[in-house]
């Protein structure tokens, strides 16, 4: 991809001869709207029923919606509460941590165990919390919703999670090892963007909710949301309801939603239990991407990258130290590199060296240039010289698959007041 439709452009310095694969290979996805009641056995058969359906029509990743094991509601939770650690439970502590892993060897699919509610015995303290199981029934992720759905829209719905439920202190990402990585959220999470943004930059192919959002905010914003997740990270988003009842005490929504990465609804449920099925592909992520390139074009000079030095972010069981970032700032002279060269070249030139020295100062071979640098050093290079160009050497964690090398160097420019009186630091031996 390039970022300008004049071939001599020093902004096409800054290219990608290849699309990186987040998924690696199609993957069909099943949403299981499930109806659930308030027997917690006759909840699980019928669980293990759909997900073989599902599994039987191909369905590699198979997902529940949230509470699919207990009636949804405050008062509840304490009464369906399960006990996950230590893990592995015991039968007696969590049939549905045994229910689940059964189902999912069963299926020999990947299964997203909706969530259930938990205790925690050490804490006396109640969470909602999501289990992921592989095809040999092995669990490979956990999420504790983070967001507690306290809400009150007078004279429509008032709920208060909080009353019984602590919220979790970590994100989740879920390495699916002949696929890629999903980011995994529950219900109220997918409100907060920064959530889902982390998980996209840290390669998930797709995001997961299990949620049971009500027939007051379901129309106003369950399909908004999920879409608008899908543009902001240009990814393939998941959202599970549970099917509606109406007799029971809480109303879900349903419309269980697979959005692809352009924020087109692939397809949805309306209230009653079913299953809907896409079929997901890496082509679809690589051609929206490259059409739009917001992941090259963000201006990390303006605003923070949230992602980058997240310490709670958990890969699987295990807490991440996907943030191993270590950021050093230079001073660039553009007169040394632009003297004596033409105008066409001056900032190409003072790029290739900036990258050389990047790969000597942060000892990494992959360096990837902001595009945002280029303009200002192909603005420096003709307008300033003599001209001083501050910018930032971040080296951090490259979590792509297949990756040749562990760590890569970013490279983007500070903005300062007034960068001819800067120092000029050793990188003018490069």
């Amino acid at each position: 991809m390039t970022y300008s439709d004049d071939p001599n452009s020093p902004l096409n310095f800054f290219t990608s001869s290849t699309m990186a694969t987040f998924l690696k290979k199609p993957l069909k996805l099943a949403l299981v709207q499930l109806a659930s009641g308030a027997d917690k056995t006759v909840n699980l058969s019928h669980a293990r029923s759909k997900v073989l359906e599902a599994a039987k029509a191909g369905a590699r990743l198979i997902v529940l919606p949230e509470c699919f094991n207990s009636p949804y509601g405050t008062g509840f939770f304490p009464k369906y509460a399960e006990t996950l650690n230590p893990s592995p439970p015991t039968q007696e502590q969590s049939p549905s941590f045994h229910a689940l892993s059964a189902i999912a060897a069963e299926a020999n699919a990947y299964l997203v165990g909706g969530s259930i509610p938990e205790l925690e015995t050490s804490t006396k303290k109640y969470y909602n919390t999501s289990l992921v199981f592989s095809p040999t029934g092995e669990l490979i992720g956990t999420h504790r919703k983070t967001h507690l759905f306290d809400i009150d829209i007078p004279g429509k719905i008032q709920f208060k999670e909080s009353d019984v439920l602590t919220p979790g202190d970590q994100l989740t990402v879920i390495d699916l090892p002949e696929y890629g990585k999903i980011g995994l959220a529950i219900c109220y999470d997918i409100r907060f963007p920064e959530a889902a943004m982390i998980a996209a930059r840290k390669g998930a192919f797709l995001l997961v909710y299990p949620g049971a959002f009500n027939t007051t905010t379901g129309p106003l914003h369950w399909s908004l949301l999920g879409r608008a997740r899908a543009v902001d990270n240009q990814a393939y988003v998941a959202l599970c309801s549970p099917a509606r009842d109406v007799e029971a005490s809480y109303h879900a929504y349903g419309h269980s939603l697979i959005v692809d990465p352009s924020a087109k609804v692939l397809t949805e449920a309306e209230e009653q239990e079913t299953i809907v099925y896409s079929d997901l592909d890496n082509d679809t992520i690589a051609s929206i991407r490259s059409g739009i390139p917001i992941y090259t074009q963000r201006r990390f000079d303006l605003y923070p990258d949230v992602s980058a030095e997240m310490s709670n972010v958990k890969t699987g069981n295990k807490r991440s130290a996907i943030a191993d970032v270590v950021s050093r700032e230079y001073t660039i002279n553009l007169h040394k590199r632009c003297h004596g060269v033409s105008f066409k070249k001056r900032a190409p030139k003072a790029i290739k060296e900036i990258r050389a020295f990047a790969e000597q100062a942060m000892g990494t071979k992959d360096v990837r240039v902001d595009p945002q640098l280029n303009k200002k050093v192909w603005e420096a290079g003709i307008k300033g010289v003599p001209f001083r160009l501050r910018v930032r050497i971040s080296r951090k964690r490259n979590d792509e698959e297949n990756a040749k090398e562990r760590l890569y160097s970013h490279v983007q420019a500070v903005n300062v007041k007034d960068p001819k009186g800067l120092h000029t630091t050793t990188v003018d031996d490069a």
